[in-house]
């Protein structure tokens, strides 16, 4: 289990089913099956944020990321690629 304790979100990954518990707001759930895309982005000014798409109109992106939580989304997203090697 992958878990990522973002400023205002939490997401986790079992290897299979990827949730996000926003603060405030209903989670949500995605098999691994149904992201369209997962990935880190750079701004300008180097800070980085994780966003992840789902096939249809779902997806989610988070505040930028701290330097330790580069590498924990690194980890994250090697895992997801290791199951879905497309994205």
């Amino acid at each position: 289990m992958i878990e990522l304790h973002l400023e205002r979100t939490i997401i986790a990954f079992d290897g299979r089913v990827l949730e996000a518990f926003p603060h405030g707001q209903p989670a949500s759930r995605y098999h691994v099956a149904n992201i369209k895309t997962a990935t880190i982005k750079s701004d300008r000014k180097n800070r980085h944020s994780l966003q992840i798409f789902m096939k249809g109109s779902g997806g989610f992106a988070t505040a930028p990321l701290s330097p330790e939580q580069v590498e924990q989304a690194q980890t994250l997203l090697a895992e997801i690629r290791k199951l879905r090697p497309d994205l």
